[in-house]
C-alpha cells in the first residue's frame, strides 16, 4: 500500500503583505495530482491546515475547494489538527466528511483515534497539551506530567499497539533525536516552536512510520521512516533552498521517498550588486535582494520593481552592515533559544545593561499573553 504524507499547508498565509492564495491553490492541486499519479490509498495531512485559528473567508473557500477535490480521489484522507488550527472550525462537518472518506481528528478523548485499513493501523494524534489529559488520568498520574515527553509517555501507555500490523503515527509536535534538535526556519514561530519542550524520538520506536508535522524544513529524525515532510511550498526566504514536496511511504517495503512539487512561483534570495540585478532576466519569482553595493541612482527599488514585479524585499547594503554590527556576537539562533533569552541579549547590546527584575517580569507577561493567543 502507498500512503502520502504532507503537512503544514498554512492556507491563508501572507508573506510580506503578499497573498499566497494563488500559490497555495496551485500547490494543493499538485498534491492532488501526485496522489492520483502515485495511486496512493491513504493521504495523511499532519496538521496546520490553516495559517490562523480564525482563517479568512478566502482561506476557508480554498480549503473547501480542496476538500471537494479530495473527496473525488479514490483514497482515504486522514487529517489532524495542528497548533495553528481551531478545533471547532476544522472539525465542522467532520461527521459528514467521514462518509466521503475524509477523516478529521481535532480532539483527544483519552485514546489516540485509530483508522484501520487492511493490515495497517493509523494512529491520529492531534496537537494537544498536558492539560488535555486531565480527566483521563488519575490525579497521581496527572501530577507526574511535567513535560511534553511525560505527556507523550502517558498517551502511549494507554494504547495497545498490535506489532503484527504496520503501525503509522500522525502527530504535530516538536520531536528530537537524543540531543539533536530539528532544524527551524524563519517561517516557523520561534515564539511557539522554540519554547515547546521536545518529545524524544525513542518513544516512537514501535511505529513503522511517523508522519510528523510542525517543522517546515523537510528532514529525517533518527531514522528514514520518522520524518517531517515539511511544507509543500516555501513560506519564507530562509527556505529558498528547500526541496519542498510530499513523502510517499510503501507499507510493504517500508521505504519512504520524496516527490517534489512544482510551485506556481519560485522563491529566491539573491545577494548581488545593483548592476548584476539589472542584468538578470526578468522574472515573476518571489524575490528578496540583498544589494552588495550602494547604487548611484535615485530610485533603485522602483527600477528593480519594474523588472521584478514580485520583489518583496530589498535590503540596502548599509542596513546589512548595521545589522551585522548589532549582532556581531551572535552567530546563530538555535531551537534552545527562547524569546526571553534573545530579547535579554538584544536589550543588553542596545542599552549596555541587563534587564532589571521588573522589566523581565513585564516581558514574560507579554510573551505569555501572546502564546495563549497563538495556542
Amino acid at each position: 500500500m502507498k500512503v502520502m504524507h504532507t503537512s503544514d499547508l498554512h492556507i491563508g498565509r501572507v508573506l510580506l503583505e503578499e497573498s499566497l492564495l494563488a500559490d497555495q491553490q496551485h500547490i494543493l492541486d499538485e498534491i492532488i495530482r501526485v496522489a492520483r499519479e502515485e495511486k496512493v490509498e491513504v493521504l495523511m495531512i499532519s496538521g496546520d491546515i490553516y495559517d490562523k485559528s480564525i482563517p479568512s473567508a478566502e482561506a476557508v473557500r480554498l480549503f473547501n475547494d480542496f476538500l471537494v477535490k479530495l473527496s473525488r480521489l479514490d483514497c482515504e484522507v486522514l487529517m489532524i489538527r495542528g497548533n495553528h488550527d481551531s478545533a471547532d472550525r476544522l472539525n465542522f462537518g467532520s461527521r459528514l466528511f467521514d462518509r466521503l472518506n475524509i477523516h478529521i481528528v481535532c480532539e483527544y478523548d483519552g485514546h489516540i483515534s485509530k483508522f484501520s485499513t487492511g493490515n495497517v493501523d493509523f494512529y491520529m494524534l492531534p496537537f494537544i497539551k498536558p492539560f488535555h489529559l486531565k480527566g483521563y488520568l488519575s490525579e497521581e498520574e496527572y501530577a507526574e506530567i511535567r513535560s511534553s515527553n511525560d505527556m507523550m509517555k502517558a498517551v502511549l501507555e494507554k494504547e495497545t499497539i498490535d506489532e503484527s500490523k504496520v503501525n503509522i503515527l500522525m502527530m504535530h509536535r516538536f520531536v528530537k533525536a537524543g540531543d539533536k534538535m530539528p532544524e527551524l526556519s524563519e517561517s516557523e514561530s520561534q515564539m511557539i516552536v522554540g519554547t515547546l519542550d521536545p518529545i524524544d524520538s525513542s518513544l516512537l520506536d514501535k511505529f513503522d512510520y511517523v508522519a510528523l508535522g510542525h517543522i517546515h524544513k523537510p528532514q529525517v529524525i533518527k531514522r528514514d521512516t520518522l520524518r517531517y515532510c515539511g511544507t509543500p511550498m516555501k513560506y519564507s526566504f530562509s527556505e529558498a533552498n528547500n526541496d519542498n514536496g510530499v513523502v510517499i511511504y510503501d507499507t510493504e517495503s517500508h521505504e519512504a521517498r520524496t516527490v517534489r512539487l512544482k510551485p506556481l512561483r519560485e522563491m529566491r534570495s539573491l545577494k548581488v550588486t545593483y548592476e548584476q540585478a539589472m542584468n538578470l532576466p526578468d522574472s515573476d519569482d518571489l524575490l528578496r535582494i540583498e544589494l552588495q553595493d550602494e547604487p548611484m541612482v535615485s530610485s533603485p527599488l522602483d527600477n528593480l520593481k519594474r523588472k521584478f514585479p514580485n520583489l518583496l524585499s530589498l535590503v540596502p547594503l548599509r542596513h546589512q552592515q548595521q545589522s551585522r554590527g548589532i549582532f556581531a556576537q551572535r552567530t546563530e539562533i538555535s531551537a534552545r533559544d527562547t524569546p526571553e533569552t534573545l530579547f535579554a541579549e538584544f536589550f543588553e547590546l542596545q542599552q549596555g545593561r541587563k534587564l532589571n527584575e521588573n522589566e523581565e517580569k513585564y516581558f514574560r507577561s507579554i510573551m505569555e499573553e501572546l502564546r495563549e493567543e497563538e495556542a
